[in-house]
């Protein structure tokens, strides 16, 4: 199997989502002076390309420790939607894709803004996905929802809510690279790290091809 780095890496200083921790690296230890390398990590729970819990907007939501491992691993399919910077995704995108966004389908889209990462628009001009797209992809009812852009919507509290609150309790993963080295079908790996109570945590998303 061949494996394809989904996750943007991760440099001292880089931006992060306005209003959020900054990242951080600091030298806690050195071979030179204590005969090993430390670093210690200053950042936020949703740091680069990271996931959501449902603890993320929904107050009785599940934390990153209560939901279930299969739901960060499994196949997946990826769709192609090009957007123009600010430009809305809506139902209509999704709808030649229907047959394969169905229950408990692992859901990825493209719109090309991966490549804006580490510039000054990605965090303001990025695709939008609409609150009706959000209540649509929400009753079919997917595992997992991830995308290219920093988070799904500039209507960030509705559209979260919508994806996160039950019944559908859709995994959102947000800030994906490389989608453009992707097949239509692939095996998406991208296990969060094990924050008790955490709202959110960067992850290693990696796809793998046969």
């Amino acid at each position: 199997m061949k494996f394809i780095d989904l996750s943007h890496p991760m440099r001292d200083g880089q931006p992060s989502f306005p209003g959020d921790p900054g990242f951080k690296t600091t030298p806690h230890a050195t071979i030179e002076k204590s005969r090993c390398n430390v670093t210690q990590l200053s950042m936020g729970s949703h740091q680069g390309t990271h996931l959501d819990a449902q603890y993320h907007f929904v107050p009785d939501g599940k934390r990153i420790d209560q939901m279930p491992l299969d739901w960060f691993y499994g196949p997946a399919t990826l769709l192609r939607i090009p957007k123009a910077p600010r430009e809305e995704i809506t139902v209509a995108d999704f709808k030649p894709f229907e047959d394969r966004i169905v229950p408990g389908a692992r859901v990825i889209y493209e719109t090309s803004w991966h490549r804006h990462y580490g510039q000054a628009d990605y965090f303001t001009d990025f695709p939008s996905l609409t609150q009706e797209a959000a209540a649509w992809l929400a009753g079919r009812r997917i595992r997992l929802l991830g995308m290219d852009t920093p988070t799904p919507s500039r209507d960030y509290y509705e559209v979260h809510h919508l994806l996160l609150q039950k019944p559908a309790e859709i995994v959102v993963v947000e800030s994906l690279a490389n989608l453009d080295a992707l097949p239509e079908n692939f095996l998406f790996i991208g296990f969060p790290l094990h924050f008790e109570g955490g709202d959110g945590s960067p992850i290693r998303a990696v796809a793998g091809i046969e």
